[in-house]
């Protein structure tokens, strides 16, 4: 059985495949230490893969201080970002040189601006030369969008923040520095800085999470947070020099499944340079010491203009009620979306924090009813008051052991006249082509009718991400 892999990193065969295509953005993130003795720049003027733009990570920064590249205010990096030809809705694959050293700071500034569906491209660009793969020379001359930006701020800690986590314990703290950084057997590589660490910090250097420009599989980097003490269940902060390869542990937290994190962006060049953050050297930890992409779907969107005249009997033998919920507990309505959801590929709402999630299913505009049958639950809809003339069937299914019952029809039909109830002008679904084989027909065959279609990138859910759900939702029990 092949070893899972990060649903953020994808295959150079993958990106060949997309170049040119509407909506597909390749970014060149390559940024490098004096020591590497490389310059992303030239690199990239030297040869880039074709199409990519490239992202100054020390010119799309905060200029007011005299950090480096900082984090910049959300406007700039939307101008900047316009200027580069990108928008939140794009996919877009970012790429460094080796693979995993400075491209996951740009992935994780995009998603924290307001940009899904941005991943990495695995082996970088040392590996697509190697491939003997298509380079372009000319510069790029995107035309200027829009990017729409939506600052995340809750996944950003500031200084007093990591001044109060270092005191209170209230969070773990990853070290993505090389290990003798980390202890003080080695200096740092800016002048004025102490060497050591915050105390309670965890040494997890970037390096050992990649491998020959691959990132490791999500066993491995399960077992290297293991063995540095880092609890998957718990809060992290993550943090290096100057805030770059701290992103290499957040992409590999996201990975596993690990939302509850946050980077400290001034790292250890704003904690070791200032003369009253407390200061601990000692040995590290010791660590345990490798084409994967999103699924393509064929969205169809339809509405009916007119409730359902069709009638079907309760299926025989069979004890049926539907219910609606009131307030439903955000662990019960996540078990009702991974049961009837996960081989559909349902996703966006599992991935969304408690307090996202409870904005929308505890909304007076929302309603939820779960069907149960013989006594256990079995399936549920969902439909939403989108406004006085418009209601959304946002999601409607059936537990696998309710399958081969003969229960679809029906349910479907009892949902449309749930929907109907308050006389919109219209019934809106959508469904797409990793749904059931036969959603869209069904759809149609109760008065739906096409009225637009598109194609759309999926993130398919992993195992491990499912787990580290259920012992979320286990926990807040």
């Amino acid at each position: 059985m092949p070893a899972e892999k990060s649903r953020f990193v994808v295959s150079a065969d993958w990106v060949e495949k997309q170049l040119g295509a509407p909506d597909f953005r390749i970014v060149d993130a390559s940024w490098y230490l004096p020591a590497h003795k490389r310059n992303g720049a030239l690199e990239y003027a030297a040869g880039h893969i074709p199409g990519a733009v490239f992202f100054d990570q020390d010119a799309i920064a905060d200029h007011t201080t005299n950090l480096p590249h900082s984090l910049p205010a959300p406007e700039f990096f939307a101008a900047e970002m316009g200027k580069l030809g990108l928008r939140t809705t794009d996919t877009i694959v970012v790429y460094d040189g080796p693979g995993f050293f400075s491209a996951p700071r740009i992935w994780w500034m995009l998603r924290v601006m307001g940009a899904q569906s941005v991943y990495i491209l695995e082996g970088g660009l040392d590996g697509w030369k190697k491939d003997d793969r298509p380079l372009q020379t000319d510069l790029p001359e995107p035309a200027t969008t829009i990017f729409d930006v939506a600052f995340d701020r809750s996944r950003v800690t500031s200084f007093s923040d990591m001044m109060e986590i270092v005191e209170a314990g209230t969070r773990q703290i990853a070290d993505a520095r090389p290990a003798g950084r980390f202890t003080g057997d080695e200096p740092e590589p800016r002048e004025g800085m102490r060497s050591g660490h915050m105390p309670g910090a965890r040494s997890v250097p970037a390096s050992i999470l990649s491998e020959n420009g691959q990132l490791k599989d999500l066993a491995a980097l399960r077992s290297i947070f293991n063995a540095a003490d880092i609890d998957l269940s718990k809060p992290v902060v993550t943090s290096c020099g100057s805030g770059v390869t701290a992103a290499v542990i957040t992409l590999a937290l996201e990975s596993l499944g690990h939302h509850d994190n946050t980077l400290y962006d001034g790292s250890w060049s704003e904690w070791g340079s200032r003369a009253e953050t407390p200061v601990v050297t000692g040995a590290a930890e010791e660590l345990v010491h490798a084409p994967h992409g999103p699924l393509h779907a064929h969205v169809t969107q339809l509405e009916m203009t007119a409730a359902p005249k069709a009638s079907l009997p309760v299926p025989v033998n069979i004890q049926t009620a539907i219910m609606r919920t009131i307030d439903i507990p955000l662990p019960f309505y996540r078990f009702l979306h991974r049961q009837v959801g996960a081989r559909w590929h349902w996703y966006q709402r599992l991935r969304m924090s408690d307090a996202e999630l409870k904005a929308i299913v505890h909304s007076p505009k929302v309603s939820i009813s779960v069907l149960y049958v013989n006594g256990a639950p079995a399936g549920f809809y969902e439909f939403s008051q989108v406004s006085e003339e418009v209601v959304e069937l946002s999601y409607f299914g059936l537990f696998e052991h309710a399958l081969g019952m003969g229960l679809g029809k029906w349910f479907l039909l009892q949902a449309l006249y749930a929907a109907w109830q308050n006389n919109p002008q219209k019934v809106t679904v959508t469904t797409n082509t990793l749904d059931h084989p036969r959603a869209l027909q069904l759809y149609q065959r109760f008065g739906f009718s096409p009225v637009n279609t598109y194609d759309a990138l999926v993130e398919p859910v992993s195992e491990a991400e499912l787990l580290q759900m259920m012992r979320r939702d286990r926990a807040s029990l």
